[in-house]
């Protein structure tokens, strides 16, 4: 089972960037290599925030979050509250505060950086992460993604060696640290976030599907909950499985690209660019690079093979929350689901990861669940299908 995306970011747009107010004070010339984790498709990095020892995910779509325990673990200092929406287009208040003296590498410090105040996340204590860290954390620095020997490098105030100006593209936003830049699909520009919080290669808005709906091949439809974002999971939508015939991005083309469409105004290029090529980010001169590990083209394979029903915890039990085409005539969403494949649910966590876990395990491309309704239950055949 692909998981369902889990965008822990896009805080988007509509909202003033609080790191625009963060005070950094980085000692001389930085060049610092970072390992990172690389753990259920995100970036993982140690950090040290007021003498506390933590983990935050990397997220280049997304600002900088802590949960409130961690917060308090760090003596972290109230600062107002802000309205943020996120991939579902949910908003809701959240306080801010400021944290002191955070490590990240040995030699990049900021001596203060403002961060949301977010509430516990089950997926956050899972992956054992304090929170997240978004653009406005490494917006005096150049950043560099290299997946093949699984480090970030950070720089500051230079460039890394021999990288020209020349190479990069514009970043697009210019007073907030995202990573929005210009790709080709097919034959037109289209504007789309680089987020390394955001698991899968292509999250293609259904807004710019409906603008580009010509160039784009539908091959299933499907109904149900599309995001898991930091308010929660979203609600219901018609979702469209599509492939894109090519995407071209710095020259580097990818073909053949599928994705299901979501509800977020943005397209986004998730963390699996990283799969192909080099990333780097150059925040303090908003530019943007990718150096592909292979040149020529790259077929993607076209729309990506999913069961046709996707479970999630939901209302204290786990249930159906997607249905794809062939599934619409044998189960509803919000069915109860307690058996997949042989494995009972009744004691498994009220967690995502859990649960994927089990579909992972199916072997094949069928399976099958068991659902309870009316005090009766039902076998129900499952298959992965495109």
């Amino acid at each position: 089972m692909k998981r369902i995306t889990m965008l822990i970011s896009l805080w988007l747009l509509f909202f003033p960037n609080g790191g625009q107010e963060m005070a950094a004070q980085i000692r001389n010339k930085v060049c610092d290599t970072i390992p990172y984790e690389f753990i259920q498709e995100k970036i993982i990095i140690p950090v040290t925030v007021n003498g506390v020892n933590t983990k935050y995910i990397v997220d280049t779509g997304g600002r900088t979050g802590t949960m409130y325990d961690a917060a308090m673990k760090m003596n972290a200092t109230a600062a107002g509250y802000m309205r943020v929406s996120d991939v579902n287009a949910q908003s809701s208040n959240y306080q801010e505060a400021y944290v002191q003296d955070i490590t990240i590498g040995k030699n990049y410090q900021i001596k203060q950086l403002k961060t949301m105040v977010l509430p516990k996340d089950p997926f956050f204590a899972e992956l054992g992460v304090a929170g997240i860290l978004g653009g406005d954390a490494f917006a005096q620095s150049v950043v560099t993604f290299d997946s093949r020997s699984k480090i970030m490098v950070i720089n500051y105030p230079y460039r890394p060696e021999r990288l020209k100006v020349t190479d990069g593209i514009p970043l697009l936003n210019e007073t907030e640290h995202y990573s929005v830049v210009n790709v080709r699909l097919g034959d037109h520009d289209l504007r789309v976030l680089f987020d390394t919080g955001a698991g899968g290669f292509l999250l293609y808005s259904t807004e710019d599907y409906n603008n580009l709906a010509d160039i784009s091949k539908v091959t299933n439809h499907g109904y149900g909950i599309v995001a898991a974002g930091i308010t929660g999971l979203g609600n219901p939508v018609d979702i469209k499985k599509i492939t894109v015939p090519s995407i071209n991005i710095m020259g580097k083309e990818f073909t053949n690209v599928g994705s299901t469409t979501t509800v977020m105004n943005e397209t986004i290029i998730g963390v699996d660019l990283l799969t192909y090529g080099k990333v780097i980010i150059d925040y303090m001169r908003k530019r943007f690079y990718f150096f592909p590990f292979e040149e020529g083209k790259t077929d993607m394979g076209g729309a990506p093979a999913l069961w046709n029903v996707s479970i999630l915890p939901r209302n204290e039990r786990f249930e159906i929350t997607t249905i794809w085409d062939s599934m619409k005539d044998k189960v509803a969403f919000g069915d109860e689901v307690i058996n997949i494949n042989g494995t009972s649910l009744k004691d498994c966590p009220m967690s995502q990861m859990a649960v994927e876990e089990i579909m992972n395990a199916i072997p094949g491309d069928t399976g099958y669940i068991i659902i309870k309704k009316d005090n009766q239950e039902k076998r129900i055949e499952i298959k992965k299908e495109k």
